[in-house]
């Protein structure tokens, strides 16, 4: 029994890397993303130069934990967050900072066609497949050491106030709960790109528990599909790490994760819902689970089913690809999952054409010990 599950971890390891691989936001997109937001910071910033505007990214893209839209998506893009960051507007108010960004990008005939009206924090722009989050602030304090920021947003009166954020902490806090991983994936991206390690962003990395996160995402995202009370990305992915405890096997970090990630959730004696910034204790980000009981409900029904889906099931019928293709097609989508597939099969052709996969005495395949399998030769593994 013991065998089989680690045999059975093996090949959803593989599996759930490729899904994850699949799901994963391309090379040259990133780069487009990149440039734009530059591009925006650079025009912010020659136009307010007495400001000393500063723009750099957060959430997803950040983390490197940003997926493909839905195909069902209306908007079909990806949602990028971006901080603009007046580093010398202390004097300002909240309005002043928020309408100073938004009269610039109105002033500019590239972008005024792209802006959308005003957020409750931020200002959208819209470009083909990705729309960006530009959120204004200003530095909580001078000091240089101290990264958290006061954020502008309106108030359910309207009012223009100050919250606070830190996503440089956050991203930080993020880093040191995958430490080792990190290091050692940042040391081996730097040699294969001949680069020094200080310039490897953290988003190009492909860490298990980023994996692992980019598939729970996928997973409730298909799951609430054209429904309410999806919960929040920085739910899910503060959770994740905080359950993650070092699994180098994307299939083992999942099933860590979910088992273990309701643990981090805290209720008080009055039933109030908190998971807290890492970086900012007064920051809950399940704040509004305590507006209405059909958010936690929500969650909670969603972590039962990601058990079932991503572990229980899976491990069933992993000796069946065709069953488990049938069930990556409902739980993350039809063309992520003909990629996912196609990609596990070249992966497993080139393991046969090294002659590092093998059939076990009762005919499982598998790519451990490859001394003590009968070799397989090579095969077209494509579509299961």
């Amino acid at each position: 029994m013991r065998c089989r599950m680690r045999r059975n971890n093996e090949v959803l390891n593989q599996l759930y890397m490729k899904l994850a691989d699949s799901l994963n936001i391309s090379d040259s997109k990133t780069e487009e993303i990149v440039s734009s937001y530059k591009a925006v910071g650079t025009y912010l910033g020659n136009l307010e130069t007495e400001l000393n505007i500063n723009i750099y990214p957060q959430g997803s893209l950040n983390l490197g934990t940003v997926i493909k839209p839905l195909q069902s998506d209306k908007n079909g893009s990806y949602d990028i967050d971006l901080v603009c960051q007046l580093e010398a507007g202390a004097h300002l108010t909240p309005k002043d900072i928020k309408t100073i960004i938004g009269s610039r990008l109105k002033e500019s005939s590239r972008y005024k066609n792209m802006l959308d009206s005003e957020g409750k924090r931020c200002w959208t722009l819209n470009y083909a497949d990705f729309h960006m989050d530009v959120l204004p602030c200003i530095p909580y304090d001078s000091s240089q050491s101290n990264t958290t920021i006061k954020i502008t947003e309106k108030n359910e009166q309207n009012e223009y106030v100050y919250s606070l954020s830190n996503p440089k902490g956050y991203k930080e806090w993020f880093v040191t709960e995958m430490e080792n991983i990190f290091k050692e994936s940042r040391t081996i991206y730097a040699e294969e790109k001949k680069i020094e390690i200080e310039e490897v962003p953290l988003f190009k990395l492909r860490t298990p528990l980023q994996m692992a996160i980019q598939i729970l995402k996928r997973h409730r995202d298909i799951m609430f599909e054209g429904q309410k009370h999806k919960p929040i990305s920085i739910i899910l992915t503060t959770l994740a790490a905080r359950a993650y405890d070092g699994e180098t096997n994307v299939f083992e970090a999942i099933s860590n994760i979910l088992d273990k990630m309701v643990t981090f959730i805290n209720i008080d004696d009055n039933g109030v819902y908190k998971i807290c910034n890492p970086t900012n204790n007064e920051e809950n980000f399940a704040d509004r689970w305590n507006k209405t009981h059909e958010k936690p409900e929500a969650f909670f029904k969603w972590l039962r089913q990601a058990k079932k889906d991503i572990i229980n099931d899976p491990l069933e019928f992993v000796d069946g690809l065709p069953k488990i293709k049938e069930q990556f097609e409902s739980r993350f989508g039809h063309e992520v999952t003909i990629e996912t597939f196609d990609r596990y099969g070249k992966m497993m052709e080139e393991k046969s054409k090294q002659n590092i996969l093998g059939i076990t005495k009762d005919g499982h395949i598998t790519t451990q010990n490859p001394k003590t399998v009968t070799p397989i030769r090579s095969h077209t593994f494509y579509g299961g």
